[in-house]
Order: C-alpha cells, then sequence, then structure tokens
C-alpha cells in the first residue's frame, strides 16, 4: 500500500499558487502545489491543512479534491485538492519563492513531473470572482504599487484612469484600482498610499424613476 502525499492547489478567484522548491538538488528551483506526507492517524484533509500551516503559515480550507491519483513511487501516491485560505497570509517558509498564476501563465513555470497531471484538471477551476471594490488615487504611482501589490498576492486588480463626466481628458484625472481582494486589505493599501475607498451605498437607489404618465390631455395655450 502506497503512503499518500498531499497537495494544495490554493486558488483566488482563477489564480493558483505555485511555489519554487529549494530541496532536494534535484528538485531544487522546479515549481509544485505546496503540501506533504499524511501521517499515522490523519486524514488528507488534516494533513493538508497541517502541510499548509508549517510551509506558508496560513490556514486553509480544503474543498473538492481532483479526480487523480499520481505515483510518485513505488511507495508513494500524490493526490490533490482545490484549496482557499481562509486565515492568514501566504508567506513562503520553505520555498524561495512563490507566484500567483493566471490561467494563461500556468505553463510559465517548470513544474515538477507528478504536479503536471493535475495543472490541466485546475485550469478553470477558480470562480473567476469579479473585481467588486475600488480604490482611488491621485498619484499614478501609488495606483501602481497598490496594483502590483495585490497581483503578486494572488488577487484580481486592472487599473485605470477615472475620466469625469463629458470629459475626454486624463489630465489631473484620479486613477482607480479595481479588486476582488477583501475590503480590509484594501483599507490597509489606501491607507499607506493616501488613497480612499470607493465604496456604493449597498442601500441606495441608483436607478432612475421613470416619468409619472399623464392623467388627462394636454392642454396648450394658443396665443390670442
Amino acid at each position: 500500500m502506497r503512503t499518500t502525499v498531499v497537495a494544495a492547489a490554493i486558488l483566488r478567484g482563477d489564480r493558483l499558487l505555485a511555489c519554487r522548491r529549494t530541496a532536494p538538488p534535484e528538485a531544487a528551483g522546479r515549481w509544485e502545489l505546496p503540501g506533504g506526507k499524511v501521517e499515522a492517524g490523519e486524514t488528507p484533509e488534516a494533513a493538508l491543512v497541517r502541510e499548509i500551516g508549517e510551509e506558508l503559515g496560513c490556514l486553509v480550507e480544503v474543498g473538492e479534491w481532483l479526480e487523480a491519483t499520481v505515483a510518485i513511487s513505488e511507495t508513494h501516491e500524490l493526490r490533490a485538492a482545490l484549496c482557499e485560505v481562509v486565515a492568514g497570509e501566504v508567506r513562503p517558509r520553505e520555498h524561495d519563492q512563490i507566484r500567483w498564476l493566471g490561467p494563461d501563465e500556468l505553463d510559465d513555470v517548470d513544474w515538477l513531473e507528478p504536479d503536471r497531471p493535475f495543472i490541466a484538471l485546475i485550469a478553470g477551476a477558480g470562480d473567476g470572482d469579479p473585481a467588486s471594490l475600488r480604490a482611488v488615487f491621485f498619484d499614478a504611482d501609488d495606483a501602481l504599487a497598490v496594483e502590483q501589490t495585490l497581483l503578486a498576492d494572488g488577487w484580481s486588480a486592472s487599473r485605470s484612469r477615472q475620466r469625469f463626466q463629458g470629459e475626454d481628458d486624463d489630465e489631473d484625472h484620479p486613477w482607480v484600482v479595481e479588486t476582488n481582494a477583501p475590503e480590509f486589505v484594501v483599507e490597509l493599501l489606501v491607507d499607506e498610499y493616501d488613497g480612499w475607498l470607493d465604496v456604493a451605498d449597498p442601500g441606495a437607489d441608483t436607478s432612475i424613476a421613470p416619468e409619472p404618465l399623464p392623467d388627462a390631455p394636454k392642454r396648450v395655450k394658443r396665443p390670442l
């Protein structure tokens, strides 16, 4: 009977976390889904939560197990599950680099062979969370720094110039960064970079009410 090794496909929207190995020498510099061995008396789910806590310093929630089992050797086999970070932040402890890869970037890194069968299964598995928050900045460098920080941490982020209605000139217009990051994450960044969070009032009615229909023919005064 093979020993089970578990791996976490950690997703943020449609972006997948990849971790670069430092050891052993034959694996150093190559990329993997983080995880490790299931210890005696552990369930695969418990082992995955423990391993990610040890390797990345965060808590994950284990979701669906991918429909594949890969033989690593005669004694070990690999399984992978979709996971989501539910507490803490991803900070590598045993890897020298991490990357959040979008669907068109999954082939940009040199995956270890046992992980490769899972990549096709993972592609498109994210929920593609749409951007839901807008952070506003008057300084272009601040907006760029916030966008890059959010992307590096696995959130979606897109930067654009906020034009005022009826104006085509971009001069002096603020920059907007739209993201699916949680509000507390964006709040920290706007405080650091002297911006503000553009949050719509959920109770506000932004629709335009129709004009009331007339209840009688309109009378037109004619000049005498």
